[in-house]
């Protein structure tokens, strides 16, 4: 199942999701991967949680992000839940093809059975958020 968080930069996704891995980790009995641009948040989190700072790797478009999910899924079956914060820093343009990856990692997802939120900032110029509604909260 895949989850959007997206707006604005400065409207609190980082903090929601950071929020919502550190609750969860005080709960699961499975695997929590939090995955960011930078190590900026690494202390912010619960130590059972595994981060993974991008920048470590050379990964600048949503087939290198798919690659890393599905090494991630292949080497640990144990993983609930995913969290891939700031995709607009990780990748460089937000466009009609994120919905394809969103789509993708949505199947990947429903196949291995774990849950991935994803959050990225949006304006109004990109007009993907019609696309992607059926992955965003419901309010």
């Amino acid at each position: 199942m895949v989850k959007l968080f997206l707006g604005e930069a400065g409207s609190g996704k980082t903090k929601k999701m950071l929020e919502m891995a550190n609750t969860e980790a005080e709960t699961t009995t499975g695997e929590i991967v939090f995955i960011e641009p930078t190590p900026k948040h690494l202390h912010q989190l619960h130590r059972d949680i595994r981060f993974i700072s991008t920048e470590e790797f050379q990964i600048s478009c949503t087939n290198s992000v798919y690659g890393l999910l599905c090494g991630l899924i292949s080497a640990n079956y144990d993983i609930n839940t995913i969290y891939l914060d700031s995709l607009d820093k990780i990748i460089p343009t937000i466009d009609e093809s994120v919905v394809d990856f969103i789509e993708l990692v949505d199947t990947l997802s429903e196949k291995r059975e774990f849950t991935i939120i994803i959050a990225f900032n949006v304006d109004d110029s990109t007009h993907i958020e019609d696309k992607l509604k059926k992955y965003l909260p419901s309010i």
